[in-house]
């Protein structure tokens, strides 16, 4: 888990947030990588039936295309690179008066966060399998199966790096198994339907600042009791106080105590779940030289659950460490609540001679329904609320496809893919941005009924800023500002066989 993220709780229990959320890659959290064959042509025509059975991961429906038992089997290898480029980070002054007022500040009070002010690749490449297989009932009722990796991302970065707060290493792995059948309603129309159990697990760490937490933990009892609380955020400091807080006590004063910065340690989620969903399909070809699909993908929602551990540096005092504990900041049992969004998508696959074909394809993703990432706690800390404010994501592109020879075809596409992250929200765990497609591919048929695709995409992605500032969510975490430079280069090659 994509999914990698960010959580809010109570000033209490900020700090143990920022572990649980998952994020992943790919116009969101989409990876559209289940076809070595219409990978060479940007996935142009996909919802209408790709040219091999791989296909019917978009649309079941295209499964009346084929005759006999198909089989398709390979996988796509993603090499990603992200680096994050001249990074700066503030922490947030945490304590501005009585009344335990948290806000940031400007100016020379400004705590800088330590470390190297960019980071190499953190980005870890992957290949996606897939597995696709369909039997032929008669000639108008097919049956398939599936098996494919729909979502995923793993990033790691250095324990020392500026952005360490907001990300350390972020592991996500899906796997879906989708039984289908498709009917042919009649000569142009056909009809189809996939269920889906998925398979969610994830690993999630980022950097804890221990310092900032005591501080935020203390300030209220202070005001409560009619003291003058400091401000960590500029080092100062005031008498010795004991402060009741019905938990152990805490002592202010002593020299280091309660400073942002002063006690880092991290926080981290192993997790996963079960959720089951579904994918409707209509194929309509009105002539033997021009076919259309419609598929919707239906949203589904998960609930991650798994293990929550915390680090503590050994200089933490055993009666502010029991305070942190009491309030919820310990090991124990999480879970993320994650609503994925709908995709609907067409496509066409246009004949325009014996040899050459015209594909097109127009995908929506309704990311915007992704307001908030929710986490509920065994350890009875309130819930964490993350504010996401995604938008809509859309995917367009254009193929052609080149029968050079019974024996061998060609392809190329291009295709654009909107992000649906802006500024604002765009954290280390996800290095995306809209991003523009190249693609090239071959299909070399080695005997009438063994076949071999390989195809190749070339993104661009366009640099992302990140400009996270240290309010509400992002309170222990202090500010982020930089750029992710990222660029990924996708090959697959899969091995088909007609029965």
């Amino acid at each position: 888990m994509s999914h990698r993220s960010r959580f809010t709780l109570t000033a209490l229990t900020l700090v143990a947030a920022a572990a649980f959320a998952p994020q992943a890659q790919a116009s969101g959290f989409q990876l559209r990588e289940q076809s070595p064959l219409s990978l060479g042509n940007a996935f142009g025509g996909i919802s209408a039936g790709g040219g091999d059975i791989s296909s019917l991961y978009f649309n079941p429906a295209v499964m009346t295309q084929y005759d006999g038992i198909q089989f398709s089997s390979g996988g796509t290898y993603i090499g990603l690179s992200a680096s994050f480029k001249d990074a700066t980070a503030s922490r947030t002054p945490v304590i501005t008066g009585l009344g335990f007022q948290v806000s940031p500040i400007t100016g020379s009070a400004l705590s800088p966060i330590s470390g190297p002010s960019g980071h190499g690749n953190a980005a870890i490449s992957a290949v996606l399998p897939e597995f696709n297989i369909m039997y032929s009932v008669s000639d108008d009722l097919k049956i398939g199966l599936s098996l494919n990796v729909p979502y995923g991302l793993a990033t790691e970065y250095d324990a020392n790096w500026i952005g360490r707060y907001h990300a350390l290493k972020t592991d996500l792995k899906t796997i879906d198994i989708s039984p289908s059948i498709a009917w042919r309603l009649s000569k142009e129309f056909s009809f189809g339907v996939a269920l889906i159990a998925r398979r969610a697990d994830a690993e999630l760490s980022n950097g804890v600042d221990f310092g900032t937490a005591l501080a935020l933990k203390v300030a209220p009892a202070l005001a409560a009791a009619g003291m003058s609380p400091v401000s960590p955020g500029v080092g100062q400091n005031s008498p010795v106080a004991t402060v009741a807080m019905g938990a152990p006590s805490a002592v202010l004063g002593t020299p280091g105590y309660a400073i942002p910065g002063a006690w880092d340690g991290t926080a981290g989620l192993k997790g996963g779940c079960w959720a089951y969903g579904y994918k409707l399909g209509l194929t309509y070809e009105p002539s033997k030289n021009f076919r259309m699909g419609l598929a919707f993908n239906a949203s589904m929602s998960m609930t991650l659950t798994g293990d929550a551990e915390f680090a503590y540096p050994s200089a933490i005092p055993a009666t502010d460490l029991g305070a942190l504990q009491a309030a919820g900041l310990k090991n124990g049992g999480g879970q993320a609540e994650l609503n994925l969004p709908a995709t609907t998508s067409l496509g066409f696959d246009w004949k325009v001679s014996p040899t050459v074909s015209l594909q097109g394809e127009l995908a929506r993703t309704n990311w915007s329904t992704f307001k908030e990432l929710r986490v509920h706690f065994a350890s009875g800390a309130p819930d964490s609320v993350t504010d996401e404010s995604w938008k809509d994501s859309t995917f367009s592109s254009l193929g052609i496809t080149w029968k050079k020879s019974d024996a061998l075809t060609l392809r190329a596409g291009l295709a654009l893919d909107t992000s649906a992250v802006d500024d604002n929200h765009r954290t280390p765990r996800i290095p995306d941005n809209d991003r523009k497609w190249v693609s090239i591919g071959a299909s070399y048929q080695l005997t009438k009924k063994m076949a071999v695709d390989i195809g190749y995409s070339r993104l661009f992605i366009a640099d992302g800023k990140t400009q996270l500032t240290a309010a509400n969510d992002n309170v222990t975490r202090g500010t982020l500002n930089g750029t992710i430079v990222a660029n990924i280069h996708l090959m697959g090659a899969a091995l088909r066989y007609t029965f």
